[in-house]
């Protein structure tokens, strides 16, 4: 069953006039629009996709990539507000939305924000959520001493720099464990130092 948010590798199933329908091996079918369409494309060539909503909630192919995929967490920058809550760029034609009640704070357009993007599980719609705290360490950490991870670089504190472990955990890379000064929105290579008793990382 296909699902937004995710990426897979579909069949072209059949043409149509507004793109190719592409089929899963159950033959779930998805639209990938004209604007993706190469005439060298034709039924049984295997296509790679990102499958999520459009502006008129139908399900749909890309070929594109977001800046954030479902389970990742990052900045974003605000590109409109609404009623219903803010819009983010994240690189597909329909933007993403921060519902206020995701919202630690209002946000505002030209802002660029550290959001998490989440599947909801009542509208089954991609959306995005400031409330960072909710999506991590929801699972204890499972690190050996010196394990390769990536660290997202949000804040930086008197002792060190705070980041996000692998989209799932709070770490920290202590001052005196860099080389160099680190850039917030940075994603760097970590090495683990130690888990603590409450889930959080030490890095280096």
């Amino acid at each position: 069953m296909l699902r937004a948010g995710r990426t897979y590798t579909l069949k072209v199933n059949r043409v149509s006039d507004y793109g190719l329908f592409l089929a899963d091996e159950e033959q779930q079918e998805v639209l990938l629009p004209n604007r993706y369409v190469s005439l060298k494309d034709k039924v049984g060539d295997e296509k790679e996709v990102f499958v999520y909503h459009d502006s008129e909630d139908r399900l749909v192919a890309s070929t594109e990539r977001p800046l954030l995929k479902v389970g990742e967490a990052g900045f974003l920058k605000v590109v409109d507000k609404t009623p219903h809550g803010a819009f983010l760029d994240w690189g597909l034609p329909k933007d993403l939305l921060v519902p206020f009640s995701q919202q630690k704070a209002r946000m505002n357009r030209g802002g660029i924000y550290l959001v998490y993007v989440y599947l909801d599980d009542n509208t089954k719609r991609i959306a995005a959520s400031a409330k960072i705290d909710k999506f991590l360490g929801n699972v204890l950490p499972d690190y050996r001493h010196g394990q390769q991870v990536k660290a997202l670089v949000v804040e930086h504190t008197d002792i060190g720099y705070r980041v996000i472990v692998d989209n799932r955990h709070w770490g920290m890379i202590y001052d005196n464990e860099i080389f160099r000064p680190l850039e917030l929105e940075e994603t760097v290579t970590a090495y683990v130092k130690s888990v603590r008793d409450d889930g959080k990382i030490d890095l280096t």
